[in-house]
């Protein structure tokens, strides 16, 4: 029983291939035993012939071809084809899924009825080679699946992009051990380096500028090590996830590779729309206090009984409104016969300023309601002698039927964009309140 259990150990761990090899050492002057491997012919073993290499180039096709495709009656079999070159005959010996072929340079009819029980040997040899690859599939599937779980608990977490990428590197490297990897970012014009391994950026051409992709990894090299595998993660932003292995991945891992660019892609869409209606709901709030302010505004300015006072509070209210500024008030002072800066605001709070005069009688224009300095020259309506003016982006002036009893001048960190925007057209009411109501104090 021991040595039963040798022999059958001896045969499963790969000694078929050499009792076949031992049996046509004496029968044949010169044999190779190979077995296709991608586009090549790997050589298992030589007899009566020296070989430059382990692999003859290019070959496998050819041989392939050469035999029928058969519907296989057992476990294996066994048949020969006469082929051109060096070794004009062959022997295929195959399975289900596996096969080997001996190549000779003399017919093998008188060795085929002695194959027969070498065959089964290595179909035994074969079927336990599929079992460890099972299990080994099997092993890493599981540790897949774990993979899958873990990441799960993270990746629909919001995150920058850059931080994302990082995340997206680290599950993808510890979950399938390529031998690089490389995340690069489209900007439409190039491909452009975001995370993991530097290397220089692909060019962008073939399927990396093609509109529409499948949401799978394309196997960019096939031929020979590295391999290089391609997931595309088009939305929301276009991700290119570059990935170098020393062997060919297996579908396991190629639908592992599927499935976790389909959570990225899902995960980065959603955290795109929180942003959008972040930001949306922040415009609207922000929308909502403006209005409120204006409001409250309009009605505090109906109160003031004195200049001074009005003066001080619309100084107050324009500096609320635009947050972080300065806010510089200059009015047409009738009894000096001049305009005169009579309030200074910086981020709200009053700020010494020398109440310069510019003595000129009250000047008259086509009532632009906004100047914005870096557009616009307010010095051609109004020659400005005030230091603070140089720091100021924006112009309000108050007109009354054409002519100008002053304006009031901010600095903002923030620029208005357009006429929609709504803080503008808030400010824009205010001076022409503020306008309207200045009139009862220097008329």
């Amino acid at each position: 029983m021991e040595k039963l259990y040798e022999q059958i150990d001896f045969v499963l761990s790969g000694g078929a291939l050499k009792l076949l090899v031992d049996f046509l050492r004496p029968k044949v002057e010169a044999a190779l035993v190979v077995t296709p491997k991608d586009t090549d012919l790997e050589i298992i073993d030589a007899l009566g012939v020296r070989t430059e290499g382990l692999f003859l180039r290019g070959q496998a096709a050819r041989l392939i071809s050469a035999f029928p495709e058969r519907v296989l009656a057992g476990k294996f079999s066994i048949d020969k084809a006469a082929i051109e070159g060096e070794w004009p005959w062959a022997v295929r010996v195959y399975g289900m899924h596996w096969s080997l072929y001996i190549l000779l340079r003399q017919s093998p009819d008188a060795l085929l009825p002695e194959l027969h029980p070498f065959a089964g040997l290595l179909s035994w040899w074969q079927a336990f080679q599929q079992v460890n690859v099972t299990e080994e599939s099997l092993a890493r599937l599981s540790y897949m699946i774990l993979a899958t779980k873990n990441t799960l608990a993270s990746i629909f977490e919001p995150m920058p992009l850059d931080y994302y990428a990082a995340f997206l590197a680290d599950v993808l490297r510890e979950s399938l051990f390529p031998r690089t990897l490389s995340i690069f970012q489209d900007d439409g014009k190039n491909l452009n380096f975001l995370e993991g391994d530097e290397r220089p950026a692909p060019q962008r051409k073939g399927f990396y500028e093609q509109t529409m992709l499948p949401p799978a990894p394309i196997v960019v090299t096939r031929g020979h090590a590295p391999y290089e595998v391609v997931l595309p993660i088009i939305e929301p932003y276009r991700l290119f996830c570059v990935s170098q292995w020393d062997k060919l991945p297996t579908e396991e891992t190629l639908n592992f590779l599927e499935l976790v660019g389909n959570l990225a892609s899902r995960s980065l869409s959603i955290n795109n729309l929180r942003t959008q209606n972040s930001a949306r709901k922040n415009i609207i709030s922000s929308n909502d206090y403006t209005i409120l302010s204006l409001e409250k505004a309009m009605n505090a300015l109906k109160h003031p009984k004195d200049i001074s006072s009005f003066l001080s509070l619309t100084a107050d209210i324009f500096s609320e409104l635009i947050s972080k500024s300065e806010c510089f008030l200059v009015i047409w002072n009738k009894e000096r016969q001049g305009y005169l800066a009579v309030e200074y605001r910086k981020e709200g709070i009053p700020s010494l300023f020398e109440p310069i005069l510019l003595l000129s009688p009250p000047l008259t224009g086509n009532e632009h309601a906004c100047f914005d300095t870096q557009t616009t020259n307010f010095s051609s309506l109004l020659t400005c002698p005030w230091p603070e003016m140089a720091r100021m982006r924006y112009v309000f002036p108050f007109w009354n039927e054409g002519r100008l009893d002053g304006f009031v001048a901010l600095a903002s960190q923030n620029a208005f964009i357009n006429d929609r925007d709504t803080k503008l057209a808030a400010l824009k009411i205010l001076v022409h309140f503020v306008a309207s109501n200045l009139r009862k104090f220097i008329e």
